[in-house]
């Protein structure tokens, strides 16, 4: 993931059409725009996309610290 020109490796926890959820211990704001760059199993070639974190979960139950984003277009 890169966002204002830092680079932030994150791990995926849900990933759908609309967007995914990665745990990070540096979450961002939300409505700051990303890009984003991750592996399928299924395609040769990485994705490339770009989107918007839409929440932030920086406290629960199971201390998992991470975000939502939403991908654009």
């Amino acid at each position: 993931m890169l966002f204002d020109g830092k680079k932030q490796v994150t791990r995926t926890r849900n990933l759908s059409l609309g967007g995914l959820y990665v745990e990070t211990p540096f979450p961002i704001p939300i409505g700051t725009t990303v890009q984003l760059r991750f592996q399928l199993p299924t395609q040769p070639e990485p994705v490339e996309v770009n989107g918007d974190v839409r929440w932030v979960v920086s406290k629960g139950a199971s201390d998992e610290i991470g975000m939502g984003i939403r991908f654009q277009g």
